[in-house]
């Protein structure tokens, strides 16, 4: 399976976040690119990946398949009905149906929410665009999942998994149209954070795929690893206390690295410490009073930037941390919460102070690894700070 995937995703290629109308995401997070699902017998699903003028066909495990995009419709796999002949007939209207038409709809993390829109500007940090009743608005991508285009194009969000927009899209239980709905999702997911537009792009023409014998099934866990794969009550309020305590602890790195009187040694040990509490590509959202919109930063550009601010004293402090988004398990196997706190941020000038005051909302990742010692395998987990995101600004 591991190899089949590897091959598959190199030689079609790597594509921009802006994908095209036909794409599957496996269970590992790869995405393959024109790929279009044909059947679903038994526990097996057949696609076929067209490259160039060869068409090739593909069966996988139905487990290892996420969500599948054709034509403005989505399909997520784990809702698939369990009866073979009623999975055949879902499969068949979601190759058969067009979606919309005249409407985008962006896809809002938390709360969440189904957004109808009319895009008319969008760039990698924010998205303009007129509501149903024809009012202009605009949503940082910090807040979003995932974009469906009114022309069958989708887009996921940079900091966004497969398994993240899955369990998102697998909560819609209508098909999105005039009647949109808003629905707590049954797995929610977390939120994150200037201007020129960025054209859509167009993937290179693909190599042609060899034909590949079909996926090794991967073998099921037996129960006492599946016992293991998920939090006892514990461990779950142990690791909800202790995404709380790294919150607090990035605070305090907030706070040396902004304060004047530290030297510049402690300081950078401050940013190095606070940038391994993050996930990689991690970013921080801010936003300014004297500038509109908001602007993203990768953790250690933010924290270096915060050193060097040209006041002659800063206090940066967070409160009311909690959070928004419970811990819950996705599909990948993973635990995502959010927790939101309010920072205020003074800057004493000369003859000026500079404050204001932002609800950040900080998303956690509970990331499950597994070790072998003398033979035995165990799962553990680790805990990482994801991007962080504006929610409301004083």
């Amino acid at each position: 399976m591991k190899q089949q995937l590897l091959v598959l995703f190199f030689l079609i290629g790597l594509s921009p976040v802006l994908y095209g109308q036909d794409a599957i995401y496996t269970a590992n997070g790869n995405k393959l690119e024109n790929a279009r699902l044909t059947d679903i017998a038994d526990d097996r699903i057949t696609f076929t990946v067209q490259q160039s003028d060869k068409l090739s066909t593909y069966s996988f495990q139905r487990q290892n398949i996420l969500v599948a995009f054709r034509k403005g419709n989505f399909l997520v796999i784990n809702n698939l009905s369990t009866d073979p002949a009623q999975a055949k007939k879902e499969l068949e209207t979601f190759l058969t149906t067009t979606a919309w038409q005249d409407k985008d709809f962006l896809l809002r993390a938390v709360p969440f929410e189904v957004i109808p829109a009319k895009i008319s500007y969008e760039n990698d940090a924010v998205v303009n665009y007129l509501t149903s009743d024809g009012k202009s608005a605009s949503i940082s991508k910090g807040e979003l999942v995932a974009i469906l285009h009114s022309d069958g194009r989708h887009s996921l969000m940079q900091d966004r998994t497969p398994a993240e927009v899955a369990s998102v899209l697998s909560s819609i239980k209508k098909p999105l149209g005039a009647n949109i709905i808003s629905t707590q999702p049954s797995t929610p997911i977390q939120p994150t954070a200037t201007t020129t537009p960025i054209a859509p792009e167009t993937p290179p023409a693909p190599d042609p795929v060899p034909v590949l014998k079909p996926d090794a099934p991967i073998p099921a866990p037996n129960n006492s690893q599946v016992n293991k794969l998920v939090l006892s009550e514990a461990d779950y309020r142990h690791y909800r206390k202790k995404s709380l305590e790294k919150v607090e602890e990035f605070a305090s790195y907030l706070k040396t690295i902004a304060d004047k009187s530290r030297s510049d040694y402690e300081k950078n040990q401050a940013i190095d410490q606070a940038v391994k509490l993050f996930m990689p590509g991690s970013t921080m959202e801010v936003t300014s009073k004297s500038q509109p919109g908001s602007r993203r930063y990768p953790i250690r550009t933010y924290l270096t930037n915060l050193k060097r601010l040209n006041y002659r004293s800063v206090d940066i402090e967070w409160s009311e941390i909690q959070f928004l988004k419970e811990l819950s398990q996705a599909t990948d196997g993973n635990y995502y919460g959010v927790i939101t706190g309010q920072q205020t941020f003074i800057g004493y000038g000369a003859n000026t102070i500079y404050t204001d005051i932002t609800q950040k909302n900080v998303r956690v990742k509970l990331e499950r690894y597994v070790t072998t010692v003398d033979g035995e395998t165990n799962v553990k987990w680790a805990l990482l700070l994801g991007s962080i995101g504006v929610s409301a600004t004083d």
